[in-house]
């Protein structure tokens, strides 16, 4: 995990060097209740994680790919002045 600020805003990273997700999953893996562990999983992290970034007029993103694992980053504005 790593994180960052600059003018533009702040970000979260988080990078795993698992197996990476298909390509045909990837426009998915932000949908509630979409899972590919079966009965072991409910579908609702990635959605939960999406909504609260959203929430907080943000943006979340993805890259993945076979064989270099799988980083979402977390993208929030920066917070207006008080």
């Amino acid at each position: 995990m790593s994180t960052g600020v600059d003018e533009a805003g702040c970000w979260v990273r988080v990078h795993d060097d698992g197996p990476g997700i298909p390509e045909e999953l990837q426009a998915r893996v932000f949908e509630p209740f979409f899972t590919t562990k079966g009965k072991e999983g409910t579908g609702l992290g990635l959605a939960m994680v999406y909504a609260f970034v959203q929430r907080h007029a943000g943006k979340l993103t993805l890259d993945s790919g076979p064989a270099h694992g799988t980083t979402f980053t977390l993208w929030f504005p920066p917070a207006p002045a008080s």
